[in-house]
C-alpha cells in the first residue's frame, strides 16, 4: 500500500494547485467529502522535502484540507527518504500509532533513529522512551538515559522532565533528587505539568533542593490551575495546614475537592478532614468553595486557563 500513497505524494508536488481537488477526488474514487482540498493549497516542488513536510503536516491537522493520514503518511515518507528530520521523527510517530500506515514498532524505531542521528532533539527524546521500554528496539536503560540527557541537553521539555522523573522515582535509575531537581525545574519552567508536582515536593521537604515552602506552594498552584489533580490534592493541604501559603480552608476545601472528582485518593483522604471537623469550616464558606470548584470546572470546560 505505500507505494501508490508515495506516488500520490509525487503526482501532488508537480501538479499545479488548481489541480490537487481533483487529484484528492480521483484518488478516493470521487467520494463525497475526500476532495483532500479547502480552498487554496499550494503544490510543493518535486524534490522539495521541506514542502512535503508541511503538506503532510497540513494532511494530519486537516488544516486548510480533509484530514487523510494516508496522504500525510505518503508526504512524510518523502520529505523523510530526503534526510528531513523533523519528517523522519514524524514518520516514526506515525509507525507507532498507526497514523496512516499499519502500526510497526520496529520501522518506528528506524525513523526515530535517523532523525536522532541528525540530532533532532524530539526524535532523541522519542529513541530515549522506546530504548527505555523495550519498544522496537532492544531494552536498554543506559541508552534510553543517554539519549534523554541528549534531547534535554537541547531544552527539549518533555525530555527535561522525563529524565527528572526517572531520577526522582529511583525504580530505573539510581535515586538522585539533585538530579532530579536540576531537570524537574527546567521543564516546568517550559510548563511542563508533568514536572511541576514532583519538584513541588522537592521544595516542600527540602530533597535536592533548599526547603522551601513558597516555592513549593508555587509549583503545586501553577500544576493544580492546570488540573494536575495530585498537584490539587498537594496544595490544598498546604492552604489547610497554613504551610508556604496563608492557611485558608476555602482554597483547601476547593482544590481538595478537585482533586477528589478527579480521583485521586488524596483529595478524597483530606476531604474527611472538613467532614470529621479536623479542619473547621463552616456552611458559608462550604458554600463558597463549592462555587469556586463550578467556576474552576466551567472554566476548563470551556478551556480557558
Amino acid at each position: 500500500m505505500l507505494k501508490p500513497l508515495v506516488l500520490l505524494c509525487a503526482v501532488i508536488a508537480v501538479v499545479g494547485p488548481d489541480d490537487v481537488a481533483s487529484l484528492g477526488e480521483a484518488a478516493q474514487g470521487g467520494a463525497a467529502g475526500s476532495s483532500g482540498v479547502q480552498g487554496s493549497l499550494s503544490a510543493p516542488e518535486k524534490g522539495d522535502a521541506e514542502a512535503q513536510y508541511s503538506l503532510a503536516k497540513r494532511y494530519l491537522k486537516g488544516d486548510g484540507v480533509v484530514r487523510d493520514y494516508a496522504k500525510a503518511a505518503a508526504c512524510m515518507r518523502q520529505a523523510a527518504e530526503q534526510g528531513n528530520a523533523k519528517a523522519q521523527n514524524d514518520l516514526g510517530a506515525m509507525y507507532a500509532r498507526g497514523e496512516g500506515v499499519e502500526k510497526n514498532y520496529e520501522e518506528a524505531a528506524r525513523w526515530y533513529l535517523k532523525a536522532a542521528d541528525q540530532g533532532d532533539p524530539l526524535a532523541q527524546y522519542s529513541m530515549g522512551r522506546i530504548s527505555i521500554l523495550g519498544r522496537g528496539v532492544p531494552k536498554d536503560i543506559e541508552r534510553g538515559l543517554d539519549w534523554y540527557r541528549k534531547s534535554a541537553e537541547q531544552n527539549q521539555a518533555e525530555a527535561q522532565c522525563a529524565l527528572g522523573n526517572l531520577y526522582f522515582g529511583g525504580e530505573v535509575v539510581e535515586r538522585d533528587y539533585a538530579e532530579a531537581g536540576k531537570w524537574l525545574r527546567r521543564a516546568a519552567e517550559q510548563g511542563c505539568v508533568g514536572a511541576m508536582n514532583n519538584l513541588a515536593y522537592l521544595y516542600e521537604y527540602g530533597q535536592g533542593v533548599e526547603r522551601d515552602p513558597k516555592e513549593a506552594a508555587r509549583w503545586y498552584c501553577a500544576a493544580a490551575e492546570k488540573n494536575d489533580p495530585k498537584a490539587q490534592a498537594n496544595l490544598g493541604v498546604m492552604y489547610g495546614e497554613g504551610n508556604g501559603v496563608p492557611r485558608d480552608y476555602v482554597q483547601g476545601y476547593k482544590w481538595l475537592k478537585l482533586s477528589a472528582l478527579q480521583g485521586d485518593p488524596m483529595g478524597a483522604k483530606y476531604m474527611l478532614d472538613f467532614d470529621n471537623g479536623l479542619w473547621a469550616i463552616n456552611a458559608k464558606e462550604v458554600a463558597e468553595a463549592e462555587r469556586l470548584v463550578a467556576e474552576f470546572r466551567a472554566r476548563l470546560s470551556e478551556g480557558k486557563p
